[in-house]
């Protein structure tokens, strides 16, 4: 029998379209319901039914409640036709769940973040909105959607965004009320050689290794040309790739094709998705991580690649590009080495200093191991449960 009393704090309605561990939101709201769970009374979850999975650390709490009941996928973005249906079929249920709830917060941006505004409006309770990046600026170029999201802006009681480069971007268009940066974290201790389970990496040594899905926004026509520049002077050298390959797309075709005319076929690996305990190992036995965020062509960023922090995590240094979100996650010749996106051979150069130089390696992976340790997903729960309360109280 439990004889633990039950959490106490505030009732919380989150929305989110994703909850799963091989997308960025859906990792991060894992995480930070991980943290929220057991400072708050309850908190209902209300997310697609069409969704992409659950992560293996989603909790499960008797305090939580999950509600994959929404008419949506596991897309962000909704055509109009699609959000007016959405709102349509969801306000009810929304609605009375807003009522018995102390904040409504949506864990995703845009629309997410608009269908939150409108159900917390209407049941008259505060609002708190998390942008990550993509969906909180490339609406704002849409005729009838940019006026919806700059709606929410003006009235959500808090936007939050875990990175100041992501922050610094949406700031070229708008400016949204009461915005602040709640960092996004990592849990050290499960980047420490027990979560690996004896599962070792599969790739040979030494390796450098990035984790993100292969398309344009990740960069890799820059960290491919980097890895070729210090694979041609230093021939031991191999690049594992964690992340989703589409079949028969152009865009890794082209990759390939670039890595099979160097004669480096057998030193890039292309792994796919791989588990969890895969992805500690991989990052535990990696030389180091790199990873060259770009915006895409469709206006999509990386806001601040969480996997730099977890690379961290695991006490490797990491190497990535300026007007990123790798700005937030390195400081040159501290953790890691960042150089402009155009500048492979710099890239290829960290890379060559990191195989040469041992201590390097280790001094700026306990670096980036320290950086994680001050910078969690507990401290993120902390100041969002603040913000919750200072809401609560204003409107007491």
């Amino acid at each position: 029998m439990n004889d633990a009393p039950p959490p106490t704090g505030p009732r919380v309605l989150a929305l989110t379209h994703s909850l799963s561990g091989v997308d960025g939101v859906g990792r991060v709201g894992c995480s930070t319901l991980r943290y929220l769970v057991p400072r708050c009374s309850s908190i209902d979850v209300f997310l697609g039914r069409d969704h992409r999975g659950f992560a293996e650390d989603v909790p499960r709490a008797p305090n939580l409640t999950i509600h994959a009941t929404l008419p949506t996928n596991h897309f962000p973005f909704m055509p109009l036709p699609k959000l007016a249906w959405v709102l349509l079929l969801s306000l009810p249920t929304l609605w009375r769940a807003a009522r018995r709830a102390d904040v409504v917060h949506s864990l995703s941006d845009y629309p997410m973040g608009l269908i939150a505004v409108i159900v917390a409006r209407l049941a008259g309770k505060p609002v708190v909105v998390s942008g990550h990046g993509t969906y909180s600026v490339t609406p704002l170029t849409m005729k009838i959607h940019g006026s919806l999201i700059r709606w929410m802006y003006a009235k959500a009681d808090r936007f939050v965004m875990g990175a100041a480069f992501a922050l610094k971007v949406l700031r070229r268009s708008i400016e949204p009320r009461a915005a602040e940066v709640v960092r996004y974290g990592v849990v050290p201790e499960d980047y420490d050689s027990w979560r690996a389970h004896g599962v070792e990496p599969g790739v040979p040594s030494p390796y450098v290794l990035c984790v993100g899905e292969v398309k344009q926004r990740k960069g890799y026509t820059t960290s491919v040309p980097a890895f070729l520049e210090a694979w041609r002077q230093r021939p031991q050298l191999h690049y594992a790739i964690v992340g989703r390959v589409a079949e028969d797309d152009p865009y890794h075709e082209a990759l390939v094709a670039q890595i099979t005319a160097a004669g480096a076929t057998d030193h890039v690996h292309f792994l796919g998705n791989v588990d969890e305990a895969q992805k500690v190992a991989l990052m535990r036995g990696c030389l180091a991580f790199m990873m060259t965020p770009m915006t895409s062509v469709e206006g999509s960023f990386e806001a601040f690649g969480l996997v730099f922090l977890e690379a961290g995590a695991a006490g490797r240094p990491v190497v990535g590009v300026f007007d990123s979100g790798a700005e937030d996650a390195i400081t040159e010749g501290e953790n890691g080495f960042i150089r402009d996106r155009d500048d492979t051979e710099g890239l290829g150069a960290a890379l060559v200093r990191l195989v040469d130089d041992d201590e390097l390696a280790a001094q700026m992976g306990r670096a980036g191991r320290e950086r994680a340790l001050s910078q969690t997903w507990e401290h993120a729960a902390i100041r969002l449960i603040e913000i919750y309360e200072e809401l609560i109280g204003a409107q007491r």
